[in-house]
């Protein structure tokens, strides 16, 4: 029994040590329009880690001011000092990378591939990127799952090339990728390809089970919480994610990157978007870190 006990304490104690060995990050996405004086703030209150949303340099901006957008973002960080661990490839309803029109399809990757050309400037250790859009129905999912298995191949070299691992997130809704076993189906085929978990993006299971089928897989996260219904973004402990068993789930599965937030509200405060402070708050909560 003593035995039993003082194994138990040994193994509690060397989960805690792995888990204080991650790093938080947050979304670029948490500030409407970040400047470099941002960056500084999460990284005093050490939030070390980014991940840039490069839809800020995207979505509702005309063409040519996109990549002049993009540079301006790599000053910001690179005035802050703050390290960029993930770089989110823009997204939207026409950008879609499965669609059944060749052309258009054709099209949106090949501006991909130019995102990724753009996202070497930042050194990423990974690039998330969304299989579809939505509506999908059923009676051509099994074509858009095709489409975008060939995306994906296209942009791997890319990827590769800038020296980042291309990871897939798992969707809601209809959307590709929206359990653990379609987006397993997804990436199966080429390898050295990931997928970035998204707790808010999963309400077909439970974690355990979503880290049994791709727990292994995962090359990145987005943490945040919701009622386990729809996406909500909120920040972790203020839904009904078990976060100490999202946690345990990591690192039982060798995970090694960085505790990457995607929150965009504060429900605490009237779901304001989160500040670094309360982002630091909550991941030592979770994590048990100093």
């Amino acid at each position: 029994m003593k035995k039993y006990i003082l194994m138990t304490v040994l193994s509690t104690l060397s989960f805690i040590c792995h888990a204080q060995q991650y790093e938080v990050g947050t979304t670029t996405a948490i500030w409407k329009n970040p400047v470099a004086a941002d960056f500084m703030e999460a990284k005093m209150q050490g939030v070390h880690y980014i991940e840039v949303a490069l839809n800020q340099c995207y979505r509702g901006v005309p063409a040519e001011e996109v990549i002049p957008r993009i540079k301006l973002m790599k000053s910001r960080v690179d005035s802050a000092g703050i390290q960029v661990w993930s770089i989110h490839l823009p997204f939207s309803r026409t950008l879609d990378i499965s669609v059944l029109d060749d052309s258009l399809r054709a099209k949106n990757v090949r501006f991909m591939a130019q995102m990724i050309e753009q996202c070497g400037q930042f050194k990423p250790a990974r690039l998330v990127l969304h299989p579809s859009s939505e509506p999908i129905a059923d009676s051509v999912r099994a074509r858009r799952i095709v489409n975008a298995q060939r995306s994906i191949m296209y942009l791997k070299p890319y990827a590769d090339r800038i020296g980042a691992q291309l990871c897939i997130e798992n969707l809601p809704r209809t959307c590709l990728g929206n359990t653990p076993e379609e987006l397993l189906e997804i990436i199966c085929g080429i390898p050295g390809v990931k997928v970035c978990f998204d707790t808010n993006h999963y309400s077909k299971g439970s974690i355990e089970h979503f880290m049994k089928i791709l727990g292994r897989h995962i090359g990145t996260i987005h943490a945040s919480d919701f009622d386990l219904v729809n996406e909500s973004h909120w920040l972790p402990t203020q839904g009904k994610i078990d976060w100490q068993r999202f946690v345990k789930e990591l690192r039982s599965n060798g995970y090694k990157g960085v505790f990457m937030y995607e929150a965009m509200k504060d429900c605490d405060h009237d779901k304001a978007r989160p500040v670094p402070s309360r982002i630091y708050e909550t991941f030592k909560n979770i994590t048990g870190s100093e």
